[in-house]
């Protein structure tokens, strides 16, 4: 080799290298995160799915609401083939994909009852805790997003309208159970799927009250965590809601509000969801 060719390979070589060191830049700094291009897209393969948005925004929940756990809570309500233009409907396929790049960028899967044993001091939480949440208690849940849970090794917790359990398009209650008996969470969602926000003290008192003893009367266990429906709160629910529950959810994710208990965040899942990335972009 002369001379002048070696030179010509280092400097190709030099060039190749400054590339791959500006291509790891920009995806360090996170500047490839909502980029679909070319790049954008290698930059995903290569690294996998991106979460350092959710992850700086679960270090703002820290310091703005540092005695709550820090958890990333979805909120899916239909996963069924069909509807594909309903945008509260996610296809079977794409809640598939949903778990396993969450899976892929390191998250454990959690649901209510191991968010209640952190809560009493019985159990830690992973520093990537994935909260999957269903809300109304469509009979797709069973039929679809269920199996699904179960062939991926995934819990799910479920926000149930005790009134409508049995009815049309909605689970029974030997399939609550079931799937209650295989490692599934159920929640309330209020007696008749009515905003809370506005009733009167006794139809908030009676909406969360009845669902729970409703639940636990079918489900033969206690039933502590509410879905608002929705996601609507007041004053006078917040006042209340302590008295029946541990734990209740919103259905809308506020990085700069501080959360409770009962304010817990919860990011909307929708149709065009294509990649979790974007799920993090919903308010």
């Amino acid at each position: 080799m002369s001379l002048k060719e070696f030179k010509s390979e280092i400097v190709v070589t030099g060039i190749i290298c400054l590339c791959a060191g500006l291509f790891s830049m920009a995806h360090y700094m996170g500047w490839l995160e909502q980029d679909y291009s070319l790049l954008g897209n290698l930059a995903r393969n290569l690294y996998g799915p991106s979460v350092r948005q959710e992850m700086n925004r679960l270090q703002a929940v820290k310091e703005i609401s540092p005695d709550i756990p820090r958890i990333t809570a979805l909120c899916y309500h239909e996963v069924r083939p069909d509807r594909k233009r309903d945008p509260l409907n996610v296809s079977p396929e794409l809640f598939r994909r949903h778990i396993r790049e969450f899976k892929k960028a390191g998250y454990t899967f959690i649901d209510v009852d191991d968010l209640r044993q952190c809560l009493a001091g019985k159990a830690s939480l992973p520093e990537k805790a994935l909260l999957i949440s269903f809300d109304d208690g469509y009979a797709d849940n069973y039929n679809y997003a269920y199996p699904i849970l179960l062939d991926e090794k995934v819990s799910g917790t479920f926000f149930v309208v005790s009134s409508t359990v049995g009815n049309v398009n909605r689970m029974t209650a030997d399939e609550l159970r079931e799937m209650q008996a295989n490692g599934m969470a159920i929640g309330s969602h209020t007696v008749n799927h009515e905003s809370l926000a506005g009733m009167a003290d006794t139809e908030i008192e009676f909406e969360m009250r009845r669902s729970r003893e409703a639940l636990e009367k079918l489900l033969g266990r206690p039933v502590y965590a509410l879905a608002y429906p929705e996601g609507k709160v007041d004053k006078a629910v917040l006042d209340k809601v302590g008295k029946y529950y541990e734990m209740a959810f919103l259905a809308s994710v506020a990085p700069e509000k501080k959360q409770t208990l009962y304010t817990l965040q919860r990011y909307g899942v929708f149709s065009w969801n294509d990649r979790i990335e974007s799920i993090f972009r919903n308010r």
